[in-house]
């Protein structure tokens, strides 16, 4: 019985651990969001989305002046109106607020979801390339870090893929399908 045991432990040692300098697995793990601001082309895609949430962003904030400005002039308009003048520009101003309003809710709304749009362009251009690396490891699998609650390093790919990205892609990529 204990030379069994020392066998087992023989081969327990030796064949459960990966060996060293090479990862057997075929499961994956990659980092999507470093893809997306450690690479030329997702750094550049991160750039122009920020620069259009600050045009809007600036756009906003010259309305949200632009009202506060009719608002103080339409209460100090109060005392010398009449109640019935008043209440009728009081009401056309809201009304005015609330379709400026819902025209930048909009704005906002069709910029996220071109946001997003882009972020799934950049997806599928930079899919072949994790494929090929997934390919080239023996890999079947490959999971975003996100989803995964430990993994060994030896399996993370992130580093190798911004490599290839960058190489590959670089700066030229066109990531919008209009």
């Amino acid at each position: 019985m204990k030379h069994f045991k020392i066998v087992f432990l023989f081969f327990l040692l030796n064949f459960s651990s990966p060996t060293f300098g090479y990862c057997s697995s075929v499961i994956f793990t990659v980092n999507i969001t470093d893809l997306l601001k450690l690479t030329v082309p997702g750094k550049k895609l991160i750039l122009e989305n920020n620069k259009s949430r600050k045009l809007l962003q600036t756009e906003n904030d010259a309305l949200e002046n632009k009202l506060l400005t009719e608002e103080k002039e339409l209460s100090e308009l109060r005392n010398t109106l009449s109640t019935d003048e008043f209440r009728a520009k009081a009401i056309q101003f809201d009304k005015r607020v609330t379709s400026i309003r819902k025209k930048q809710a909009k704005k906002e709304e069709d910029l996220n979801n071109q946001i997003r749009k882009e972020e799934a362009n950049f997806l599928k251009a930079i899919y072949p390339l994790l494929y090929e690396i997934l390919s080239e490891r023996g890999g079947v699998v490959l999971l975003d870090q996100r989803n995964v609650i430990l993994w060994d390093s030896s399996v993370d790919i992130t580093s190798e893929a911004i490599n290839v990205i960058n190489r590959v892609l670089g700066a030229g990529i066109k990531l919008d399908e209009k």
